[in-house]
């Protein structure tokens, strides 16, 4: 059932009512708000607007807004109402009442004041159903008040002790999303002296008093959550107390949390300050998502436990001296700053240091989380952190003495913004992560030196600052860009894995290596390659800054594209830097300094004009390998160069450097063809195997243990016009060199003095004209070798100038002819080293390898000094022997006589000069010339004559066809010598062979008889021959041999009486083999076609003896080809000889044993017919021989027909030449003939 409450003038209260003082309230100082003066005014002046119905049903009181308007009556009764009332104001109603309580009830009670109802009363002196005032809304246990959105609870009048709401027990419950307000009152009292009660005001919610918006008359508890608005004081009584402020909430006075131990926490997901009026609370905590500020110290808000579940905490005051627990859990955030953060923190989420000035932080950090630097001040961090969630930094600057600043060993740094200041010298323990988020971050090492062991990761860009070292032996990973602004940074790791970039600043130092380093380095400061091992780099390097290789390990450059382009220059102070091309040296304006390391060549590449190259203390080294390359412009400074590898290099520029150069492999070229300018200053050496040489200049001292090549002696620069060469050592001069094939002849400067001691190289190519040009020239046992023309006087010839100086020591001459035929020498010679401006040179200063060589026809021998004045000094290649002449000093005068030339050391022994030159013709010279007079003599004895082949008429008196067949065996010893212009000689045996066969034979009847027959045969020439040689007469020549393979045929008529006509053809194929006394050898080939026409008419002069007239004619034609024995081509004058002999033998015939027997002797007399044989030279020189001779011969003979069918017959012969040239044979002849 439904019923109206009492009206407050008829409720009797149980509650007696006490004295303000014995009910423990405090006196409030009367603040009339603005708000509930408008609210009270506009219930007065419209109460026609206000409206509450109240009616009631089984404990449960429901006010609408329906008249009678307002509700004036208490509704309740106080203590005395039924437990679990429930009193409802609708929406708009309104409740006004005057000096009593609008709503009383008991325990467990419900009220609900809903959006737009107002519950208001005016207190003056009531004491309310409580005998506590007249309060707005009392009740007593357990129970719940909520009010609602745009709803108000208002105490107003003039009673101090008259709260809006007043629980009289515990276990209470407000929420309040509109307004509760006491006008001259506490907002809210607490009655209660034990228990607890709670206070929740939402987001939409006000409570407000003039001063103290709640009291409370004893030490009850109060759980108060402020999501909304407080106007006053937040004052706590004894209790344990618990404040929970939310983000958006305000507390526009002061909060005390009074006595007990009281909690407050701070909660919310938006952003909130706590006023700094807080005190007497114990225990902080920060919950939710939000971020709380606290710029009140800690310890005076009497703190001594602080908690940050979730969010951020904010500390802006001083909590230096906050001796209390700090402790940061998983979801939780620490933030302030060194001076805002307590000593001791008990870090497992985050603390951030949000530290906008510079400060120090001395506390110590534990736990599991983590330490962010924020803000963009320098904060210092003492050691004995023992954090392990490691440390972000995204700004400012944290400063570290020591590793365990950032926590124990396990915690990484990540760089987000921020930088790592380091305080002292010391390494990042290995085990820490290290990253680099999108923010990037900074290393300052101010002027100390760290080491970080281990990778570090990510995409930012990393900065290294500080005047110190930083090494990093791990590997920077991922995309990374590194920029080293100041100081030193050192990449140990691997750059393979490195995908970003490193930026080098101006006066900053990036040391790694070819395997540390991405593939991108933007150099504007100094790169030092540390390459202590072999590594290729095949990256970019871009800037303004210099690129420097050290460490003793090889550095190949080898970028890709364009090539390299940092423009600051390449310094090598250690090891090899390896390069393809010239780009990888970066920009062409960039120069190449070199202090102790090498720069070695991949490929034939010049280096670009424009680079300033230098050399300082430490030296340099080029390393060529195999390749070419050429320097074009002036290398400076003050150190040695090296020069390596079995390539050349080329230096064309007035080169200033003072420290001497090593050539110790390869070849070093002075200037090429087109830069005679070229030169180098300092003692040069040249090792064994290497090569100096050009068409420059040496100013200074060269020792030579490898090859000097002058000009085109190098054979890169063979080939060309004429020059002059100046060296000291192992020297090429100009197109000498094998690199400069195909260029001109020219000449070498050594301003100094050349030591050789081993090779001079100043031919080049396949013609003579270089010039080597020495001060002093100092042989150690070494070799000059020399293009000339070996022919007459003043032939072109290669040529060392000694000018100035002297020549002293011992050196080899060694002479290749360049197309010289050889021709007489007539005056001083063919110059090989010239004495000019008073130099003078040792006797025995130069010998000629070999002691004298061949061309043409003549031997060629090196003599000290010419035939004419002013020659001394020189040396010359001869080939004759001349007197010295006179040559007038000037016109006037009577002439001077001047010395004759010297041989040189190791000259064979020559004949004395006579008043007509003698020329010294080669022993080759005799051999050949006799050849044809040898081969002519083999002929005569295998043709002979008739009786030689067959023995005797009587013995041709077979028929048919093949009716005999005969061979003979002959041989002896022959001496031959003619007049000429080398009167050569022979001496040796000739022997050889025949086998015949009669093919048909017949006789007619009166007697004549006719033999057709053919031969093969097979003689043997050989002796030594001896003639005018090196201009010494009968001086042994050589070996000569002469094969001759012979087929002819033969025609014999012999008549009745035993006369006889014999007629032979026979031709021959020679071959021809020589060797000189001087090893020469040689060999040719030739053929020869003889005739024989020979008769004789028997005459019996009794007692069986018969005396036979003989007459022969012999016919030759002998052709011999061309030789060549590696000295000249030599030909052969081939034509025709005519030898006629006349002769008579005496013979008689005698019978016994069974044998006929037939001996005879045979006087002759020949005659060869002729006048002289050529042999000729190259073309150029002719060497004749006499031919025509007579000769006495005397014949023994004996012939034997033994049997019916077989006959042997033999012959000793012995001639001598009776006139003309010398001839003398000594020859044996034995045969047999078969009758079929």
């Amino acid at each position: 059932m439904t019923s109206k409450l009492t009206s407050p003038q008829s409720y009797a209260s149980p509650l007696k009512r006490m004295p303000q003082r014995a009910r423990g309230k405090r006196a409030s100082v009367p603040r009339p708000t603005a708000i509930c003066l408008a609210a009270l005014a506009y219930i007065a002046a419209n109460p026609s607007l206000s409206y509450a119905n109240c009616t009631t049903s089984n404990n449960t009181t429901t006010c609408d807004s329906s008249a009678p308007s307002p509700w004036t009556s208490t509704i309740g009764t106080g203590p005395a109402t039924v437990s679990g009332s429930t009193v409802t104001v609708g929406t708009n109603a309104q409740i006004a009442v005057g000096d009593i309580t609008a709503i009383a009830l008991a325990d467990n009670a419900t009220i609900v004041v809903q959006s737009g109802a107002q519950v208001t009363n005016i207190a003056q002196s009531g004491n309310g159903t409580y005998g506590t005032g007249a309060n707005t809304i009392d009740f007593r246990n357990n129970s719940t008040l909520t009010v609602e959105q745009g709803a108000a609870v208002i105490s107003g009048g003039t009673q101090g002790s008259a709260e809006a709401v007043n629980p009289e027990g515990t276990g209470n419950t407000i929420v309040n999303n509109g307004t509760i307000q006491g006008v001259r009152s506490a907002a809210i009292w607490f009655q209660n002296t034990t228990g607890s009660n709670t206070v929740i005001n939402n987001a939409t919610g006000l409570i407000e008093a003039p001063a103290n918006v709640m009291g409370a008359s004893g030490n009850g508890a109060v759980d108060f959550t402020n999501r909304g608005r407080v106007i006053g004081n937040l004052v706590f009584a004894g209790g344990n107390d618990a404040l929970h402020l939310y983000t958006g909430s305000s507390v526009s006075g002061s909060i005390n949390g009074g006595g007990g131990s009281n909690l407050v926490t701070l909660n919310g997901t938006g952003t909130g300050t706590l006023p700094t009026g807080i005190t007497n609370f114990q225990t902080l905590q920060k919950q939710d998502s939000g971020t709380w500020t606290i710029g009140s110290s800690l310890r005076t808000m009497g703190i001594t436990s602080t908690e940050v579940q979730q969010g951020t905490l904010a500390l802006t005051g001083d909590n230096t001296q906050y001796t209390g627990t700090m402790l940061v859990d998983q979801e939780g955030v620490l933030q302030g700053s060194s001076q805002s953060l307590p000593g001791a923190i008990t870090d497992n989420g985050l603390v951030r240091f949000a530290q906008t000035s510079d400060g120090s932080y001395a506390g110590v950090v534990s736990g599991t989380g983590s330490v962010e630097k924020n803000g963009a001040g320098t904060l210092t961090l003492g050691g004995g952190n023992s954090y392990t969630g490691g440390t972000v930094l995204r700004q400012g600057v944290l400063s570290v003495s020591a590793d365990s600043a950032l926590g124990g060993t396990a915690g990484g740094v990540t760089f987000d913004g921020g930088t790592l200041q380091l305080g002292s010298s010391f390494g990042l323990a290995s085990t820490r992560a290290l990253s680099v988020a999108a923010g990037g971050g900074t290393i300052d090492t101010q002027s100390f030196q760290s080491t970080i062991s281990q990778d570090v990761t990510g995409a930012g860009s990393l900065f290294k600052t500080g005047s110190g070292t930083l090494t990093i032996d791990g590997s920077l990973v991922g995309a990374i860009a590194a920029e080293v602004r100041q100081g030193t940074l050192v990449l140990n790791g691997s750059g393979a894995q490195h995908t970003g970039s490193v930026t080098v600043d101006q006066s900053a130092i990036l040391q790694a290596s070819a395997q540390s380093l991405p593939s991108t380095v933007i150099n504007n400061g100094l790169t030092q390659f540390q390459q202590n091992v072999d590594g290729t780099y095949a990256g970019l390097i871009s800037g303004s800054g210099v690129v420097e290789k050290d460490g003793l390990g090889t550095l190949t450059l080898a970028p890709g594209g364009a090539g390299n382009t940092y423009t600051g220059g390449t310094v090598l102070k250690q090891g090899v830097l390896s390069v393809s091309a010239d780009n990888a040296l970066g920009g062409a304006t960039g120069g190449v300094s070199f202090n102790g390391g090498t720069l070695q060549l991949g490929s034939s590449f010049d280096l670009a004009n424009t680079r300033a190259i230098s050399i300082d203390a430490s030296g340099g080294t080029i390393d060529t390998q195999a390749f070419h390359s050429t320097v074009a412009q002036n290398i400076s400074g003050v150190g040695a160069l090296t020069k390596l590898g079995s390539g050349t290099l080329v230096l064309n520029g007035a080169n200033t450097w003072s420290g001497g150069t090593t050539v110790s492999s390869g070849t070093l070229a002075v200037g090429d063809a087109s830069a005679s300018v070229a030169s180098i200053t300092g003692h040069t050496s040249v090792s064994s195997g290497a090569t100096l040489g050009g068409y420059g200049t040496v100013n200074g001292d060269v020792t030579n243990n490898g090859t000097i090549a002058v000009a085109d002696a190098l054979a890169q620069f063979a080939g060309g016009a004429q020059g002059i060469a100046t060296a000291n050592r192992t020297i090429a001069v100009a197109h000498a060199s094998a690199q400069f094939a195909g260029g001109v002849h020219g000449s070498f400067t050594i301003n100094g003095t050349l030591t050789n001691a081993n090779l001079v190289q100043l031919g080049g190519g396949q013609s003579a004209g270089n010039t080597l040009v020495v001060n002093n020239y100092v042989g150690n046992n070494g070799t000059l070798a020399l293009n000339t023309v070996l022919a007459s006087d003043n032939s072109a010839s290669d040529t060392l100038v000694v000018n100035g100086g002297t020549a002293t020591g011992t050196s080899t001459l060694k002479v290749t002819n360049v197309g010289g035929q050889g021709a007489a020498i007539t005056s001083n010679g063919i110059q090989v080293v010239a004495a000019t401006n008073g130099a003078m040179t040792d006797a025995d200063a130069f010998s000629l390898a070999g002691g004298t060589m061949k061309a043409g026809a003549y031997e060629y021998y090196l003599a000290k000094g010419g035939v004419t004045s002013g020659t001394s000094q020189n040396w010359y290649l001869r080939n004759t022997l001349v007197a010295a002449q006179s040559t007038p000093d000037d016109p006037n005068g009577s002439g001077a006589v001047a010395a004759s030339p010297t041989p040189a050391a190791g000259t064979p022994a020559l004949p004395a000069a006579g008043p007509d030159p003698v020329p010294l013709y080669r022993p080759e010279v005799a051999l050949y010339a006799e050849l044809p007079a040898v081969a002519r003599q083999l002929g005569m004895m295998q043709i002979d004559n008739f009786h030689s082949r067959h023995g005797e008429q009587s013995l041709l008196n077979e028929t048919g066809t093949l009716p005999a067949t005969w061979g003979r065996v002959w041989g002896g010893h022959t001496t031959l010598s003619q007049s000429g212009d080398v009167a050569p000689g022979f001496s040796g045996s000739m022997m050889g062979t025949q086998v015949g066969q009669d093919v048909y034979a017949r006789t007619t009847a009166n007697g004549q008889r006719d033999h057709y027959g053919l031969f093969l045969g097979f003689g043997r020439a050989t002796g030594d021959v001896s003639g005018f040689a090196v201009g010494v007469p009968d001086s042994a020549a050589g070996h000569l041999g002469i094969s001759a393979y012979s087929v002819g045929g033969y025609w014999t008529h012999v008549g009745p009486g035993g006369w006889y006509t014999d007629a032979v053809v026979a031709g021959s194929s020679l071959v021809v083999d020589s060797s000189s006394r001087d090893g020469v050898k040689a060999t040719t080939h030739g053929n020869a076609v003889t005739g024989s026409l020979e008769g004789g008419l028997p005459f019996a002069i009794g007692h069986s003896l018969t005396l036979e007239p003989q007459a022969q004619l012999i016919w030759q034609r002998q052709t011999i080809k061309d030789l060549n024995d590696g000295v000249s081509n030599v030909t052969f004058s081939n034509g025709n000889t005519m030898v006629g002999r006349l002769g008579v033998r005496l013979s008689g015939v005698y019978d016994a044993a069974r044998v006929t027997w037939q001996p005879y002797v045979r006087f002759n007399v020949l005659r060869s017919f002729g006048g002289s044989h050529t042999t000729t030279f190259d073309g150029a020189t002719p060497i004749s021989t006499s031919v025509g001779q007579t000769t006495g011969q005397i014949d023994a003979g004996l012939v034997a027909k033994l049997t019916k069918h077989g006959s042997a017959f033999a012959t000793v012969s012995v001639g001598t030449n009776l006139g003309g040239e010398h001839q003398r044979v000594v020859s044996g002849n034995v045969g047999a003939r078969w009758t079929w």
